[in-house]
């Protein structure tokens, strides 16, 4: 920057060229009279002072300055001292360059801030200055340069913004606070050193309709539930006692007269010397959770399969009612024990080292998957029970939910399931046998009596040869016609001892028979594809039938109507049980499989005619030898779905049969 049209006088150009060379300082000679009168005793000043001062001087407005400024140049000094200013300062050029002309125009300048971003040879950095620029002329004459004291504020600006945004900071906390206070649905409130209530949210004047004056204090206790009032005060008053946190739970009367439950809990203050500033706490409206909860428990406590909660340790912390009916034994005789104690060796000696190790390792061997074990009752039996365990935590502890279902009756019903299936598949046979046995002995039967027949026919002829060997030919033709006679009476004597049997008949229901012949006959059914819908009537009339026989027919005609959906697109098997005519009852099996063909149809029931594979054709010929020995009928017809259907009629039970079996 050059300042045209000004001359540098010579008493301050002779000044500022001593300062140049080190000539002046503090300590140097006295100016002359005439160079005090002008601006050497301001240089003299300027150089002695701690305040950072500079002089901007001449045209070029070249930088002299004293110690204390030198700081603000960093690496830059020495060699800014008679330099351009802003050749010195080029990186704020044009953040000073307007201000410097303002001083040379005869405006002095006083800035309490400005930011600047500079260099001191360490890279840019935001820097803050406070600065007074005074214009320096001759006595009436030009500006011959610029005088200048300054401060850098950078750290005190920094500190003024900290301060003020941990102020504001303050402040937002505080409007937040006091918004949260208000909008919360948790009541927060404070009390002294000994218990009283000394403020509160607004809710709880909102929730109680009590006034701040009737709240206060001890005012409060007025609201708890008459029950929860000894209790309550009890635990406050140890907690206070005690300087420990406290949590409670109880009951407070709200507005509208009724009752709610609160979860209220509090803490000390502790000062220095451990006595109580205050304690501030907390009151949570927990009134739906805890109905919830005694609604959870009511259900739970109805469930049948049992429920024991045990903790880290395997001590009993809850034990339903359930488990009390299983195992024997009351809530309060286990809660508090090990629950070793509900089982049997070797699972009693084990356990705990069971849950050490899960502790120490994570191994699993029971949580989250489930197992069958034994249990222990507090008679010393033992039954078999299905155990399915959950892990919970809940805050710093874990506890184990364990679900326990009585195997006991599944077992048994798996033991009548076993013997049900193992008399059907004995039956089938037997029947089979019969069936064969009456087909060959009907078969055999005709030859045998025809080669009777024709040797009883040969032996006249025969006896009239002459000579003694007619005679015996013809005896001996004569007996072995009455051996074949014999052969078929011993066939004949067999099917009807096969064929017999035994029939045990009594009443039945027929819902029954059809569930425990399905539960057989549609093994693997569902892993086929295979959907079965049951049309049972409710109003069914019970059944006058050998069950076991019954069972295997129906046991035929499902396994049947099942194979022959194979390769169906599909496959839906309908089981219906209706009231027919008369007394009778009727039974339907329909598929959706490819049907029968007419000429197969003709022959369905006849033995050993199959339309399978590997069949032997006797099924339903056996199943209509028993349908029609218990008094029905046995059919087929095509599925208007497509499929067939197969329909038998049983008889119903005689009414003085009912009522005997009754």
């Amino acid at each position: 920057m050059t300042i045209r049209g000004r001359e540098t006088a010579p008493i301050v150009t002779s000044i500022v060229d001593r300062a140049r060379h080190g000539l002046v300082d503090a300590q140097a000679e006295p100016f002359t009279p005439e160079e005090t009168a002008s601006a050497g005793l301001l240089f003299s000043a300027m150089m002695a002072s701690k305040q950072p001062m500079f002089l901007a001087w001449g045209a070029d407005a070249q930088l002299f300055y004293n110690d204390a400024y030198s700081a603000f140049l960093g690496s830059k000094h020495p060699a800014a001292s008679g330099r351009p200013v802003l050749e010195v300062w080029s990186e704020i050029a044009d953040e000073i360059r307007p201000l410097i002309e303002r001083v040379y125009a005869g405006e002095a300048i006083r800035m309490d801030d400005i930011a600047l971003t500079i260099d001191r040879g360490q890279g840019p950095e935001d820097a803050h200055f406070a600065f007074s620029y005074t214009p320096v002329r001759e006595p009436g004459g030009p500006v011959l340069g610029l005088f200048c004291t300054c401060a850098e504020t950078t750290e005190q600006v920094k500190a003024l913004r900290l301060r003020d945004a941990a102020e504001a900071a303050l402040r937002e906390s505080d409007d937040n606070y006091r918004h949260v206070v208000a909008l919360s649905p948790q009541i927060l409130w404070a009390a002294d050193e000994n218990g009283r209530i000394v403020s509160a949210g607004p809710r709880w004047f909102e929730l109680t309709g009590m006034t701040e004056t009737e709240a206060l204090g001890d005012g409060w206790t007025r609201m708890l539930h008459p029950d929860d009032i000894a209790p309550t005060i009890a635990a406050w008053t140890q907690s206070i006692e005690m300087r420990h946190p406290v949590d409670l739970e109880y009951r407070l009367r709200v507005r509208d007269g009724r009752y709610r439950w609160f979860r209220a809990y509090a803490a000390p203050r502790i000062a220095h010397d451990g006595s109580v500033l205050r304690w501030y706490g907390l009151l949570e409206d927990i009134h739906e959770r805890k109905v919830g909860e005694e609604h959870i428990r009511s259900i739970l406590e109805t469930v049948p399969d049992a429920m024991v909660v045990i903790d880290e340790e395997g001590v009993i912390r809850s034990f339903s009612k359930a488990a009390e009916r299983l195992f024997g034994l009351e809530r309060v005789a286990v809660v508090g024990e090990n629950v070793r104690l509900l089982m049997p060796e070797p699972y009693r000696s084990g356990h705990d080292n069971y849950l050490d190790r899960y502790k120490e390792t994570g191994d699993r061997r029971v949580i989250g998957i489930g197992r069958v074990v034994l249990g222990r009752r507090h008679d010393g039996s033992t039954f078999p029970m299905e155990l399915a365990v959950g892990e919970v935590a809940t805050g710093d502890e874990r506890l184990f939910i364990g679900f326990i279902r009585d195997l006991t009756e599944s077992r048994r019903a798996e033991e009548r399931f076993s013997q049900l299936q193992g008399k059907l598949l004995h039956m089938s046979r037997y029947t089979a046998l019969g069936e064969m046995a009456s087909a060959l002995a009907h078969e055999l039967n005709q030859p045998l009596t025809a080669v009777s027949n024709y040797l009883r026919g040969c032996a006249p002829i025969l006896s009239r040869l002459p000579g003694p060997d007619g005679e015996l030919v013809a005896e001996a033709v004569e007996e072995a016609a009455e051996q074949a006679m014999r052969a078929g009476r011993i066939i004949r004597s067999m099917r009807e001892f096969v064929t017999r049997g035994d029939s045990r008949r009594q009443s039945e229901v027929l819902a029954q028979l059809i569930e425990e012949a399905s539960a057989l006959a549609l093994v693997g059914a569902r892993e086929k594809g295979v959907r079965t819908i049951f049309r049972l009537d409710p109003m069914l009339p019970k059944v006058w039938v050998d069950r076991i026989q019954i069972q295997q027919v129906l046991l035929n005609l499902i396994r049947n109507a099942v194979e022959a959906m194979d390769g169906s697109s599909r496959r839906e098997l309908t089981i219906t049980a209706i009231p027919a005519d008369r007394d009778l009852v009727e039974i339907l099996i329909a598929d959706t499989g490819p049907g029968l063909d007419p000429e197969a149809a003709e022959k369905l029931f006849q033995p050993f005619n199959t339309t399978k594979r590997d069949g032997m054709g006797v099924g339903l010929s056996i199943s209509r030898t028993i349908v029609e020995a218990h008094g029905g009928q046995i059919a087929m017809q095509p599925n208007p779905g497509g499929g067939t259907v197969f329909r038998f009629t049983l008889r119903r039970s005689p009414l003085h049969e009912i009522v005997h079996a009754h």
